[in-house]
């Protein structure tokens, strides 16, 4: 590799390049300076050549001759800071550097040298350098060079420099230098032996005052030198000792705690230090008590500790820890204004166990201490009594400023003094950080704890001072905290996010308005990660999509008065007929009571609705053949025979209505006289809408019940402005054994998977009254008792609706429904309010919509028509929105309205491309493909080939059934499909595009098949790992298993699944090249469980790709759904592994069905990681770090923890020495 010189060097850099003749900055970090030290046989004069050039090219000196040559410049060049980290300067490149720097009129201020190499060579060469004559270097960072301490030579005061190890040169030059203030040496590997070394130089030296030693393993014996040298030095004001083993090693404790006696000495003697961190050491609870008595603040001591912080995170301290330090705090004289910078100012506890004993203590130390300004107990392990306590010594403290008690459990009681005491009373705190502490509303249960968190936060919050709160990461649902925070006069940055809140009131919104896009901006607010529905943000409401929205809101306010009704329930509940009943005049209500009447009793009229509803290419002739020829519903038999056309309808097909395919007209006769009644197929918006008070109206969504269907209304239901029915027939409720018992439980738990349900929106409704004794009433009560509770608040009405259609009560029926319905609109939507010009675009979207209805055109459209859709608006209305008028020209003005668009359900974009009204398309295209009793389209009936493919639809099929209902769809197949597999509802088989895998369209598997096909190679099993997750409250949606299936299947490897080993509830994953190593996904949704369970000859193939010798493939795959269960928080799984004797996996038995014990997991860290994306990780081509993320460990450890019931093996999960399996 050829070296740069400096004539062809760039002179750039990360931060770089910018100058000044007498005063700059050069920053070229991360840039390759090794051309530094390249000269040969250690030429200076060569190096000194190329480095002067660098410099004077980065201060635009010049100062050539005529002919050519660099002369040095007279004048001293001052450099403020030099940034020549990770620049592989090496040993030779810095002393070249160094050597130069002391020769030259160039006078660097701070030198920043991290990562670069330099050894113990290059620490030699700094030695010599510290104790030259170049006084203008006041800053020097070192840290991240391995500079080896070496042989200890004795002492510290050696005679000749070549002798002297690389520290004991820096010591030596560090203890004569007068310039140097600051040094870091973080991670330097200096040792014990290199601590010693730098003592000498702390004895010594009478200007260094700041010194970082972070990570250096220095040990209790060095860490004793450096203290015992503390003791004759007063300069020092900073010291970074983190990550050392201070205080720790073996012996008796209170001999291993002579360095924190020796820390305790200097502190009460000559030194002079203002700052300490300690953090990541071993003091525990002994080294705390010895070093408290250096903090005291009474008359104990002669003298006074200078310290003013003093950090002591993860010291194991305990709560004997806590009490020395509290009771050494608790002032117990007087201290005025003047003699305030005497004292501790800041303490930093964060990650030490002190538990509720110790926040006690504190407590009752805040109550005397007028000093300390900023306490840190984060992660410290205080429940609600030591909150409690806390808040009580805050209400009568008034010095501290800043409080962190982040990631502990205060609100794990109903002890709210920290709110109530402490923050109401106290008049100087201004930073509160009460992130990640149990703080829980729950108004669904009066007993609940923490019952009044939110209100007692609310009311405490206009008392107090404070400037800075974080309470995100708990489970606050009352509202009335964003009401608090709008108002507060000083509060200026608050984090609310991860909790729930649902829907802010529009007065405390134009406020946040006011306040958040004023001239004067006074403050931010992260609302990211709750629920909202108003505004209509969901969870993504951080600060600054927030100040967007609320300043459109601020211009055009208005009421949302669109509301949806999502009808859901089973087949044949009566979605449809309440969906019609509600929605007509008055005049054609008395009809309805012939939807529940059997097929047998159906007149002319009602099969003529069946069989235009059939969306064939014949249907209009069926419907036609029906009425000419007077058919009813008992005539129906006469015509079929067992799938089959009689000569009867084959004749009248074959002569009059020669249209029709009369055995695909057979076998949709067959499919109505099995079901009984006319189903909806997929969903179907309803014609017509419902008002609701004085301004709003509500449409109405039919959804069909059909399990096939489940994965595309998963995509519909969870958008925002919606109510959600779900309809049980009342036979079902005292029959265990009719086939829609439990239904209303099925569908609330089916909807809560989907995300949060809002207070209200849900209801619930009991159809075919006239078929149930009034016994039935006490069965319903119950069910309703019960499910409402479930509901946490979702549901807020006394008593399911009655939905009975009898021509005396239908009235009343409709009646209470809109009664129903206008009560739970008041409770979910009186502060929905958006800005006009989203309603308004919503309006011009349904226009466009109508009109390609109208044209049998596909409802799709560019951003490019949009916005041209939007001008023609502007043009007719120019009066209606000022800022419509602006969406043509600002494309992120659009992009948030369409986003809104997209939370309501109007619409859905993919790329440039935008589907218009996709409630109920989905469904409706995935119904040309599925077989339903009543929608048996010609693609369905008549292609045989398709019948016989799992799950594979071909892009010519897709046209075919599209052109019965659109003209040229083909024009806009690519974006639909597009938008398809960017939902998961599909993913491409081939790079052309021309088929695709619908998971939805895939056969069950029993568990007879899977082994029966040798689809898991049991003749050569020999190795057997499970990891099993089961949904902690019992339900998983039925989408879920198969997005899993087309998330893998689209992003592992090719040929890592193969259609024909994929099923609804199953699939099996090739783990190799060879094909020997298999993976089994199975979904049981009834028992609520998905297992990942590896087979293979040996547990060496259990390791795959780069994952060898860190995790098997189980992890992996493991890690990849845990990934995908990201997307349903609502969910919470416990994780358990199998197993691993293949006795409880049912291979000896010809099927796979396992009865072995599951042994629980917990998290081996609570502690959040950082975001993960396996995409940019490799994950998905076993080349990431996904083995690391989140792993698991056994739950218990007792005796027989590791012993299987069934089987009575012992079990060994690891497949090597410390790799978990």
């Amino acid at each position: 590799m050829k070296r740069k010189s400096a004539d062809d060097y760039d002179g750039g850099g990360d931060g770089g390049g910018d100058c000044c003749d007498q005063s700059d900055i050069i920053d070229v970090s991360g840039n390759d300076l090794s051309f530094f030290g390249c000269s040969d046989n250690n030429d200076h004069q060569e190096s000194a050549a190329v480095i002067s050039s660098f410099f004077h090219q980065h201060t635009k000196i010049n100062n050539s001759t005529a002919d050519g040559t660099i002369k040095e410049t007279p004048t001293t060049i001052t450099i403020t800071s030099l940034d020549i980290s990770r620049c592989r300067l090496g040993p030779k490149g810095l002393s070249h550097l160094l050597s130069y720097l002391s020769s030259s009129h160039i006078a660097v201020q701070q030198m920043n040298l991290q990562r670069n190499g330099i050894g113990s060579t290059g620490g030699k060469a700094l030695g010599t350098f510290l104790q030259s004559n170049y006084q203008y270097c006041t800053y020097i960072d070192l840290s991240l060079n391995d500079i080896k301490a070496g042989e200890s030579s004795g002492g510290g005061n050696r005679s000749s420099s070549d002798d002297r190890s690389a520290t004991e040169s820096i010591s030596y030059g560090l203890a004569h230098n007068t310039s140097l203030t600051t040094l870091i040496m973080n991670k330097c590997a200096l040792g014990p032996d290199g601590a010693t070394h730098l003592a000498y130089a702390i004895r010594h030296n009478t200007t260094l005052q700041v010194l970082h030693l972070e990570g250096n393993m220095i040990g209790p014996h060095g860490a004793k030198k450096l203290f015992d040298a503390l003791q004759c030095n007063s300069s020092l004001k900073e010291i970074n000792l983190r990550m050392n083993r201070i205080g720790g090693g073996g012996g008796n404790e209170v001999e291993n705690k002579a360095d924190v006696r020796s820390l305790t000495c200097a502190l009460l003697g000559k030194c002079q230090l203002i700052k300490l961190d300690l953090s990541y050491n071993d003091l525990r609870c002994l080294g705390c008590i010895i070093l408290s008595e250096a903090l005291r603040n009474d008359n104990h001591h002669s003298s006074c500790c200078s310290l003013r912080e003093l950090i002591l995170e993860k010291n194991d301290i305990g709560h004997e820890g806590a009490v020395a330090l509290a009771n050494s705090l608790a002032t117990t004289t007087a201290v005025t204004s003047s003699s305030n910078s005497n004292h501790l100012h800041t303490l930093v506890l964060r990650g030490n166990a002190i538990g509720d004993v110790g926040a006690v203590a504190i407590g009752k130390m805040l109550e005397h201490n007028r000093s300390l300004q900023v306490l840190d107990v984060s992660s410290c392990s205080i429940g609600n009594k030591g909150g409690a306590a806390i808040g009580s010594g805050l209400s009568r403290n008034s010095i501290l400023e800043t409080l962190n008690l982040d990631k502990n459990n205060v609100g794990s009681g109903k002890d709210y003094s920290l709110f109530s005491e402490g923050v109401t009373h106290n008049n100087t705190l201004e930073c509160l950080h009460l992130s990640a502490n149990g703080l829980v509303d729950n108004d669904d249960q009066a007993d609940i704890i923490a019952l009044a968190w939110g209100d007692v936060i609310s009311k405490a919050l206009p008392n107090s001072k404070l400037q800075y709160l974080d309470l995100s990461n708990n489970e606050l649902l009352d509202v009335s905290i964003v009401d608090a925070v709008a108002f507060h006069p000083s509060i200026t940055n608050v984090n609310l996010s991860d909790n729930g809140f649902e829907c802010i009131s529009i007065e405390t919104q134009l406020k946040l308005a006011e306040r958040m896009t004023g001239k004067s901006s006074s403050i931010e607010v992260d609302l990211s990660f709750n629920a909202l529905s108003s505004p209509p943000l969901g969870r993504l409401a951080d600060s600054s999509n927030l100040r967007s929205y609320l300043k459109l809101l601020a211009s055009e306010k208005t009421a949302v008065t669109r509301i949806r009704l999502m009808v859901c329930g089973h087949g044949g509940v009566g979605k449809s007929t309440f969906a019609r009943a509600v929605t007509s005049e008055k005049s054609d209500q008395s009809g309805f009571q012939a939807s529940l009447l059997s097929v047998n009793e159906w007149g002319t009229d009602r099969l003529i609705e069946w069989a235009n509803r059939l969306g064939t290419s014949w249907s209009g002739d069926a419907a036609r053949l029906i009425s000419d020829e007077c058919i009813t519903g008992k005539d129906l038999a006469k015509y079929v025979t067992t799938d089959k056309p009689t000569d009867e309808l084959s004749n009248l097909c074959s002569s009059k209505y020669q249209a029709i395919e009369s055995k695909s007209f057979a076998r949709a006769i067959s499919s109505l006289c099995a079901k009984g009644y006319l189903s909806t197929v997929g969903v179907v918006k309803v014609e017509g809408t419902v008002p609701i008070g004085d301004s709003r109206t509500c449409s109405l969504v039919d959804f069909a019940g059909q399990q096939e269907f489940l994965i595309s209304h998963q995509l519909l239901l969870s958008s925002l402005h919606t109510l959600c029915l779900i309809i049980q027939p009342a036979p079902s409720f005292e029959s265990v054994e009719h086939r829609h018992h439990g239904s209303w439980q099925y569908w609330q738990q089916f909807l809560s998977s989907l995300g949060d349900r809002r207070r209200g929106s849900l209801l619930v409704g009991v159809s075919q009254l006239d078929k149930v004794l009034t016994r039935a009433d006490n069965f319903i009560s119950q069910e309703f008792d019960k499910i409402k509770t479930q509901s946490s608040g979702a549901i807020m009405c006394n008593e399911p609706i009655r939905l009975d259609y009898r021509p005396e009560v239908i009235a009343d029926t409709i009646y209470r429904v809109k009664e129903a319905l206008t009560k739970s609109t008041s409770e979910v939507a009186t502060s929905w309010w958006v800005p006009k010009s989203y309603e308004t675009l919503s309006n011009i979207v349904s226009d466009v919509a109508k009109a390609k209805s109208a044209n049998h055109e596909l409802p799709m459209l560019t951003l490019d028509e949009l916005i041209l859709e939007c001008d023609k608006f502007c043009e007719k209305y120019p009066e209606s929105s000022a800022l419509m008028a602006k969406m043509s020209t600002d494309s992120q003005l659009l992009q948030k309205a369409i986003e809104y668009l997209e939370a309501v359900g109007d619409i859905m974009q993919a790329g440039d491309q935008i589907l218009i009204d996709p409630i109920g398309w989905f469904s409706s295209f995935l119904s040309h493909f599925i077989k339903d009793d009543l929608a048996v389209t010609t693609i369905q009936i008549d292609n045989s080939d398709l019948r016989r493919q799992r799950g594979l639809v071909l892009l010519a099929d897709v046209i075919e059934a599209l052109a019965h209902e659109y003209v040229s769809p083909h024009e806009h197949i690519t974006q639909i499909m597009e938008l398809l597999c960017e939902l998961e509802l599909c993913v491409p088989l081939c790079k052309t595009g021309n088929s695709f895998l619908f998971p939805c369209l895939l056969p069950s598997l029993s568990n007879t098949e899977i082994l029966g096909e040798g689809l898991l190679n049991c003749s050569t099993l020999s190795a057997i790992r499970g990891h099993r997750f089961r949904e902690s409250s019992g339900f998983i949606p039925p989408g879920l298993f198969l997005g899993i299936i087309a998330r893998l299947f689209q992003r592992l490897a090719p040929g890592t699944m193969q259609p024909t080993m994929m099923w609804r509830d199953h699939a099996i994953l090739c783990a190799n090249n060879k094909g020997t190593t298999r993976v089994l996904l199975r979904c049981n949704l009834t028992e609520s469980i998905i297992d990942v369970v590896a087979f293979a000859p040996s547990r060496e193939q259990l390791f795959v790709g780069a994952a060898k010798g860190q995790a098997s493939i189980v992890t992996w795959i493991v890690h990849l759904i845990k990934m995908f269960l990201q997307s349903y928080s609502q969910l919470k799984f416990d994780e358990a592994w199998m197993c691993t004797n293949s006795l409880c996996h049912g291979i000896n038995e010809g099927r796979y069905s396992y009865q072995g014990t599951e042994f629980p997991l917990s998290p081996r860290s609570t502690r959040k990681r950082k975001a993960h994306d396996c995409n940019t990780e490799g994950c998905w081509r076993f080349l990431g770090v996904g083995h690391s993320v989140n792993t698991m460990q056994l739950s218990g450890s007792g005796p027989g923890s590791t012993q299987c019931k069934a089987c009575g093996t012992s079990q060994v999960f690891t497949l090597r020495d410390k790799l978990d399996g």
